[in-house]
């Protein structure tokens, strides 16, 4: 058993084993989300699509650019369009709400590049917490007339299924989306040129770019009132980056897991790079079966609302265990490892 008595260093120690109060803590409080709130039927959320003027743009992927119109009174033009090219494009795009809208239809749906089996309870909770994220930011006021449009960067790579319910939450809330190119999306000089031409308000990205975009020279990018930002890389570096790039904006990173739909917790830029399980969502730290007390580094396993039922041809199988303290649940094993600190806090080893 190893245990953690400072962020710095790890040794392995013989510790006691859990508390009566300390499990109850970790179970009861520390180890699920709240339950989600603003949850809407899929069909609600695609119904909001439908209200957008056609003529918004919606999606801009290279040179291509597809409206309100073009997706949802022209939509049956896509369905049957394969979206899993490593190359993303605006057909591609726009097949990926096909999907959606079948697995609205049908109740059960896969997505991603690891072909994740979701049913529709999964979907609604991710858009719901896609769309929280969206609303959270600094209230700025502004002349109606001159308020900027909502607009989002979605620079995850392609294959994530995240950008799935990324992309119908936006559209629910009559956003337009940007869709780098690979190669904008492995450049962060590119990447901060989409931010300025199309004035980006909310960027989702892995969580070393606005260290990248500093390294690169960037100045400034006032446009961007949201980062969220997916990975376990924490530090100072991190949200001195942030704060220097976008003074006013909100912040937060999440933590991803290959067989959960978006993030399974997420935290503020802090140093330590602390996080919580979002709506919905829990994590187990457990050793050997076992829950490990606040302190001790464990074996992350993730489950929750939108924990995939399998994915694609059986893929990691074996990391899908019984939940041995929740009758009928599940869990993802997953390669990572963390602990509690004794306020409760979620700690990721990056």
């Amino acid at each position: 058993m190893t245990v953690v008595d400072d962020i710095r260093s790890v040794e392995p120690l013989v510790v006691p084993g859990l508390t009566t109060v300390e499990r109850e803590r970790i179970l009861g409080e520390w180890a699920t989300g709240v339950e989600p709130y603003d949850v809407s039927a899929l069909v609600t959320v695609i119904r909001h699509g439908h209200m957008v003027p056609a003529t918004r743009s919606a999606a801009r992927c290279a040179d291509e650019q597809l409206t309100y119109g073009d997706l949802f009174d022209g939509l049956d033009r896509f369905r049957g369009v394969h979206r899993s090219s490593a190359v993303p494009t605006a057909t591609g795009v726009a097949a990926l709400l096909a999907e959606f809208i079948t697995a609205a239809r049908v109740g059960v749906g896969r997505f991603g590049r690891d072909g994740l089996l979701l049913g529709a309870d999964a979907l609604a909770v991710a858009v719901a917490d896609r769309r929280c994220v969206a609303a959270d930011r600094r209230l700025r006021r502004y002349d109606p007339a001159a308020r900027p449009a909502d607009v989002r960067l979605l620079a995850l790579p392609w294959g994530d299924p995240q950008n799935a319910v990324d992309l119908l939450a936006a559209w629910s809330a009559g956003a337009s989306v940007v869709v780098p190119t690979e190669l904008q999306r492995r450049d962060p000089a590119l990447l901060a040129g989409l931010i300025e031409t199309y004035g980006v308000t909310q960027v989702v990205a892995d969580a070393e770019l606005p260290v990248l975009l500093m390294a690169e020279g960037v100045d400034q990018l006032p446009t961007v009132a949201r980062w969220d930002l997916v990975g376990t890389y924490g530090g100072s570096a991190l949200g001195e980056a942030v704060r220097c790039l976008s003074p006013d904006a909100v912040a937060t990173v999440a933590f991803h897991s290959t067989a959960y739909l978006g993030a399974v917790a997420r935290g503020p830029l802090a140093p330590t790079g602390w996080t919580r399980p979002v709506p919905g969502a829990k994590v187990l730290l457990l050793d050997e079966g076992r829950l490990v007390p606040p302190g001790v580094v464990g074996d992350v396993h993730v489950g929750g609302r939108a924990l995939a039922a399998e994915l694609a041809g059986g893929c990691d199988r074996e990391c899908f265990v019984n939940d041995p303290y929740e009758p009928g649940a599940r869990l993802f094993r997953t390669s990572h490892r963390g602990w509690w600190t004794p306020e409760g806090r979620l700690i990721i080893e990056s």
